[in-house]
């Protein structure tokens, strides 16, 4: 179980299968990197659909909003499917990765934010997964997660930006969009701002003057993350 800290917030979450290696090598990808190239977006987009079915993580049924008819599935039961939708997510591999950007433009802000967890959860490299720990690139996804940090919905921005965060230095073109965000007047979103700009690391140096200014900011939990974020990028320019 992992804790994401997004501003004044926390979220808790708890080619053919013959062909030869040597084909694969030849085309310059890994085995498994083929094998999830070849899964049809169409299945792809099935299993993102399932995460529709569930509410955001670990969010608590309230007794009088239960149908007279039916009754809620157990908590315990719903983060079940939750974790088998993510293992299935990972398991496919790249072709995730599109159907899941896909699905950020859905007109449901509910399903948005678990698109989005659910691509911080596949790209994050913090899950453990039945076929491993393997992060997976989320490069491809970057348009929909710079358009979905002007979402309408502040828990879409803030994940967004954890999944900016989780792309690192490649995502560097996404550092004016966050120094904006940085500004916002909502704090989940600063703190998503900070915790990304410092997940870009090197790419994002240009932001320290503003990451700076962040730690004089009001509420303590984005004084935290521009403190963390400044000490990221420092450790990154130092690697570099």
């Amino acid at each position: 179980m992992r804790t994401v800290r997004l501003g004044a917030a926390a979220a808790v979450i708890i080619l053919a299968a013959s062909a030869t290696p040597a084909l694969a090598e030849h085309r310059g990808v890994t085995s498994d990197d083929a094998a999830g190239l070849g899964v049809t977006s169409a299945r792809a987009g099935a299993v993102v659909e399932r995460l529709r079915e569930l509410p955001l993580p670990l969010r608590p049924f309230a007794p009088k909003a239960a149908s007279a008819k039916a009754t809620p599935p157990s908590l315990p039961a719903l983060e079940s499917r939750r974790q088998q939708v993510y293992a299935e997510l990972h398991s496919l591999g790249p072709a995730s990765v599109p159907a899941l950007a896909r699905a950020l433009r859905d007109p449901d802000p509910g399903m948005r934010r678990n698109v989005a967890v659910a691509l911080d959860v596949v790209g994050g490299g913090w899950w453990h997964f039945p076929d491993g720990r393997r992060k997976l690139d989320l490069r491809p996804a970057l348009p929909a997660l710079l358009t979905a940090l002007q979402d309408s919905d502040p828990g879409v921005r803030a994940w967004a930006a954890q999944d900016i965060g989780d792309i690192g230095a490649a995502a560097g073109s996404a550092v004016p969009r966050l120094l904006a965000m940085l500004r916002s007047p909502d704090a989940e979103s600063r703190g998503a701002a900070c915790n990304a700009l410092g997940g870009i690391g090197i790419a994002a140096r240009g932001a320290l003057p503003d990451l700076r200014r962040a730690l004089d900011d009001p509420v303590p939990e984005v004084r935290q993350a521009a403190r963390a974020a400044i000490a990221s990028i420092g450790r990154a320019s130092v690697v570099h």
